[in-house]
């Protein structure tokens, strides 16, 4: 209660007002007052961890730490204390009460996640945004076909930053001598949903099947509540992303589709190895995603529903001028890039790398930097989670 008690005032208090003005004013009161609330940093990501703390103590499959120190150092941990990964209590104790010293191994990896991490977001990610910015606060003036470019690059920006991220703080924790639990595999080489969520932010998902979706029965009493819970758990990590009902939209759409695709899965076979069947089920997976991915990113639901006219009317003329074919270029490379990282895995392959592969990497990682890093960088989206 105080866990949830101090996020829901911070973070929900006044969308919770916000939202019963909406009939207060309607029925001819005045409006109610919002707080003048600073949300503190990480808040979601922090309380969180605490919840975790609390709840495995409760299970039995934690021990209470005897110094207030070390607790408040697992919660303050500050690579990941602002967006993540959402590390276990029994994953950051075990390591901090073993002795710890400098390892070349953990920290050349740590190095190779570092830079990898700053590619992503300061090369893919912020030039993407340059694209998909202007579309997404303004939809009122993209045509259709600018429009649907923007959603499938915002599903890769939003990737690239957040992914960049976890492998910063990752890498960052791995100097230190910690090493996290891995936040992303690939996720849009998923050939289901299922498979999308065992492969984006794994460190929330594996959270809200451990500590919500199993608490509230999981699989275990029948197929409709098995349908309610998987429902009710991805609404309810989608109000945790932000206090807007675009994020519970976004959430709800995700426990939609894990349901049918549940329902689905028990009359229809789903293991064929067919390299078309497989590419069918990938373009479908990933354009529910893309879909999804609207309302995460849209200002309000009037925004999302204005995107999602523009490519259904595909509204205005398509105008194939030298920005245009740049952007696409660049959006339909991507997908390469993303399926490329998954064949080479740097990140899991650098520790034992050797040093010519090294130094050849690390190199082309400095160049990327230098000559394609976007002069119109932002913060990391996930702050403001």
């Amino acid at each position: 209660m105080i866990n949830l008690g101090i996020l829901g005032f911070f973070k929900y208090a006044n969308f919770l007002l916000d939202s019963a003005n909406g009939v207060v004013v309607a029925v001819g009161y005045q409006p109610l007052q919002l707080f003048d609330i600073l949300l503190p940093v990480g808040i979601s990501f922090y309380t969180f961890q605490s919840l975790s703390y609390t709840v495995d103590i409760y299970r039995g499959q934690l021990r209470p730490r005897t110094k207030i120190s070390e607790y408040a150092l697992f919660v303050s941990f500050f690579p990941q204390l602002v967006a993540g990964p959402i590390v276990r209590a029994s994953e950051f104790f075990e390591q901090l009460d073993k002795k710890r010293s400098f390892s070349f191994a953990m920290a050349q990896s740590g190095v190779m996640l570092i830079m990898l991490g700053l590619v992503k977001k300061v090369v893919f990610a912020d030039n993407l945004a340059l694209f998909v910015d202007p579309v997404f606060d303004n939809p009122q003036a993209a045509g259709g076909m600018e429009t649907l470019l923007a959603v499938y690059a915002f599903a890769f920006q939003i990737y690239f930053d957040f992914s960049g991220y976890t492998d910063i703080a990752i890498g960052v924790a791995k100097l230190l001598g910690f090493t996290f639990p891995k936040n992303f595999n690939h996720p849009y080489l998923a050939l289901s949903i299922q498979d999308f969520w065992r492969r984006w932010h794994m460190t929330l998902s594996r959270w809200l099947r451990d500590y919500l979706y199993i608490s509230l029965g999981g699989n275990r009493k029948g197929a409709w509540k098995t349908q309610r819970n998987l429902f009710l758990t991805m609404f309810l990590g989608g109000l945790w992303h932000g206090a807007s009902w675009n994020f519970a939209v976004w959430g709800v759409l995700h426990g939609v589709y894990l349901a049918i695709e549940r329902s689905l899965g028990k009359r229809m076979v789903f293991n064929s190895q067919s390299v078309w069947y497989r590419l069918t089920k990938w373009l479908i997976v990933f354009h529910l995603v893309c879909f999804a991915w609207i309302f995460f990113r849209a200002n309000d639901f009037s925004y999302s529903t204005k995107i999602i006219s523009n490519i259904v009317m595909m509204k205005g003329d398509f105008i194939l001028d030298a920005s245009t074919i740049f952007t696409a270029s660049l959006v339909l490379l991507m997908p390469a890039v993303h399926w490329f990282g998954a064949k080479i895995d740097l990140a899991g392959n650098s520790e034992k790398m050797g040093t010519i592969p090294y130094i050849f990497w690390q190199s082309i990682f400095a160049l990327f930097l230098v000559f394609f890093y976007s002069k119109g960088g932002d913060s990391f989206m996930y702050f403001q989670f």
